[in-house]
């Protein structure tokens, strides 16, 4: 039970310290996210702001060709930040996942700590069920010594009547010969 305490105690220690890293990893993971936030809405008011200057450019300009260059280039660069956009997203979605996992793993370790609590208290009875087994087995042997004592101490003293009695049968068997 010694044993399976201190294996209990390890997996504890191992989960707290799985614990205090997947914290560490959800508060980063959370910052990350609000930051992403930030840069996604900040992409999408440059986009916005991007289309209509666009709108504007070709309403104003009479040069098809530098606005049609403009254009492309602002549609090449809306592209890149919708692809920017699309790849946080995804970076958001993991980190989800992450924090889903994170949670599960919390739950987990809590599971394993309540057996383990469990397992300490079903170790503290046995313990004292085999401190309580051992002072009646103490006492069991301290009785059957007492009571090996007493039968030697009894057939010291039949030896002794025995011997007694023997003597007195040989005086009588002589005396029965002799009269």
């Amino acid at each position: 039970s010694s044993t399976i305490s201190k294996h209990w105690e390890a997996e504890l220690a191992t989960l707290k310290g799985n614990n205090a890293k997947l914290t560490a990893a959800l508060l980063e993971s959370t910052a990350n996210v609000k930051q992403w936030k930030q840069q996604l809405a900040a992409y999408q008011e440059e986009a916005e702001r991007l289309h209509k200057r666009v709108t504007e450019l070709e309403c104003v300009s009479s040069q098809a060709n530098a606005v049609h260059t403009h254009k492309t280039e602002l549609n090449q660069t809306i592209q890149e930040l919708e692809s920017t956009l699309k790849k946080k997203e995804e970076e958001i979605e993991g980190l989800k996942q992450e924090i889903d996992n994170a949670r599960e793993l919390q739950a987990q370790r809590d599971s394993l700590t309540q057996k383990l609590q469990e397992v300490e208290i079903r170790n503290k009875d046995l313990e004292g069920q085999l401190s309580d087994l051992e002072q009646r087995l103490e006492k069991s042997q301290n009785e059957q010594e007492a009571f090996r004592n007493n039968l030697k101490t009894l057939l010291e003293i039949l030896d002794g009547k025995i011997f007694e009695l023997t003597e007195l049968r040989d005086n009588l068997a002589k005396l029965i010969e002799c009269s």
